[in-house]
């Protein structure tokens, strides 16, 4: 049986569930994460796919998609907070301890966190 190329295997992974994290990517083709970063490069290159960051996790999308329109919020606010716990907020902290952590560590975290809650 042929192996499929890697490149292929992306592009139809990408059209069959939309934009996909890159570590996802090289878990599904049992390669590791540089070879899948490689491969990505060179379709971006070629121009038909596109990287997208979101938070630390970078997303492939196929050039022709809304990358923002198909990315779950699950996602994005599981990467939030794998962030506050880098920045030593844990999960079991009052919001007034954790933004006395960000203020020192990450001001403009704190502002958010400050903004999301604020009396109306």
């Amino acid at each position: 049986m042929e192996k499929k190329d890697p490149r292929d295997a992306i592009l139809e992974i990408l059209r069959r569930e939309g934009p996909v994290p890159i570590y996802k990517l090289a878990k599904e083709l049992g390669l590791s994460y540089g070879a899948v970063q490689w491969y990505v490069f060179s379709l971006e290159r070629e121009g038909l796919v596109e990287t997208i960051k979101v938070g630390k996790r970078r997303y492939v999308a196929l050039k022709t998609s809304d990358g923002l329109g198909n990315i779950r919020v699950a996602d994005v606010l599981e990467d939030f907070i794998l962030t506050l716990a880098a920045f030593g907020v844990k999960s079991d902290m009052t919001l007034r301890d954790a933004l006395a952590v960000l203020e020192k560590k990450a001001p403009h975290i704190a502002e958010l966190l400050k903004k999301m809650v604020e009396k109306g």
